[in-house]
């Protein structure tokens, strides 16, 4: 019975550490791409994209056109 016992303290000891070192990589790549963002050197500049005028409403695009009528057809 003590071996079975040790035997599973020991597994979820190991368990424990390989957890812990998961965690630290976990931090360090954080730490990493915090900095990056913080200090701006991860990005290049950056550009808005301007909003784009209504487009306007001619008199041809209501104008009948036989050639788009025998079209409607296909």
């Amino acid at each position: 019975m003590y071996t079975i016992g040790k035997f599973l303290i020991d597994a979820i000891v190991l368990l424990f550490f390989v957890g812990m070192a998961g965690s630290v990589v976990v931090i360090v790549i954080s730490f990493v791409e915090d900095f990056r963002e913080l200090f701006g050197s991860d990005e290049g500049p950056v550009f808005h994209d301007e909003p784009t005028p209504a487009p306007q409403l001619n008199s041809q695009a209501f104008n009948y056109s036989a050639k788009r009528e025998s079209l409607r057809h296909l």
